[in-house]
């Protein structure tokens, strides 16, 4: 019984392949936060954008997206049937287009998905707040809201120099 005790207290049960595993289990590194995930939560969306009414926190906060997208390298290109079809929804009404919407997120995340991840930190920004804010829509005035925030970021972006190719 003490010899099970003493091996029980050294390595908890476990034989020395076993150890090895767990103890290499705590040594895994996890994956890196990316520069478009770090400044996603640097800049603090606010639901109440899309649920309730735009603000001039909306309006920093587009400015500053627009910016990264654009030094991130972001095109119009690469967004540019997002936003069409965000636009053909907005000329109907989001009950009559409800799925339309709900599939723009599988889109994006098609367009994110053929980009090289660590070349396009502005896409990848886009998508994070396109999967956060369209999560807030409910009803066509919430549409409406969202459809005013993604604009206002566009605004920027192409204000601060985006375009249809990046030359690098």
């Amino acid at each position: 019984m003490q010899d099970y005790q003493n091996k029980k207290n050294q390595g908890g049960g476990l034989g020395k392949n076993q150890q090895k595993e767990k103890g290499n289990a705590a040594n895994v590194e996890q994956p890196r936060e990316s520069q478009a995930e770090r400044k996603f939560k640097e800049l603090r969306y606010h639901p109440e954008w899309i649920t309730k009414e735009a603000d001039e926190d909306l309006i920093g906060y587009a400015e500053k997206a627009g910016e990264f997208m654009v030094r991130k390298g972001l095109t119009n290109s690469k967004i540019r049937s997002i936003y069409g079809e965000i636009k053909r929804i907005q000329m109907s009404t989001f009950e009559k287009e409800k799925s339309a919407f709900i599939l723009l997120k599988p889109k994006v995340a098609y367009a994110f998905g053929r980009e090289d991840r660590n070349r396009n930190d502005g896409l990848h920004l886009f998508k994070l707040i396109f999967d956060r804010s369209s999560h807030d829509v409910s009803d066509q005035k919430s549409f409406q809201n969202f459809c005013n925030f993604m604009e206002a970021i566009l605004a920027y972006h192409k204000a601060y120099g985006g375009k249809d190719y990046i030359n690098r």
